[in-house]
Formats: structure tokens, sequence, C-alpha cells
């Protein structure tokens, strides 16, 4: 994890908090397609295991900070739009 004292100034611009949210984006749907890449007999069930654990661990995190039901809908829906992103990576359609 980066260093805290690194990190400029403490009230980073909107466009710093841009690039780390593109970087974040591309970290979390490049890692969350090579773990659901499962090859093997057992690799369905794994795959949907961890997408179960995301979509709950996001719903615990939401309660944990007393988000509001329209912010909770929102990191939901975003958390869903990583997965897809990452699936249709894996699986691109034919067309």
């Amino acid at each position: 994890m980066p260093d805290a004292k690194n990190k400029g100034p403490a009230d980073p611009g909107l466009s710093d908090i841009r690039g780390r949210m593109l970087v974040l984006e591309v970290v979390a749907m490049t890692s969350l397609a090579l773990v659901l890449d499962t090859s093997g007999e057992d690799g369905g069930k794994m795959g949907r295991g961890i997408l179960h654990l995301i979509r709950e661990a996001v719903g615990n995190k939401c309660d944990e900070m007393g988000l509001s039901d329209n912010a909770s809908s929102t990191a939901q829906a975003y958390a869903e739009e990583l997965i897809g992103t990452a699936l249709a990576t894996l699986y691109p359609s034919t067309h």
C-alpha cells in the first residue's frame, strides 16, 4: 500500500481523484477477471462464490459506513458494473 506521507496535498484535486479511480477500476476489473477465469471441474462454483462474497462485502461495507439507501444502491450498482465488465472481458459476445 502506498505510503500516506508521500501522497502530496491532504486535499487532492478532482483530476487526482479521477486518476486514482481510473487506476482502481482497471486493477479491480483485471484482478476480478483473472480470479473468475477459473478452469477445471470446480471453477464455476468457485467463481460464483467469489461473486457472492463481493456482493455481500459491498452490502456489509455500506451498512458499516452508515450509507443512505441511495448511496448504498449506487455502490451496489457500481459493483455490478465492475463485475459485468470483468465477465464481458472473459466472455465477449460473438457478433
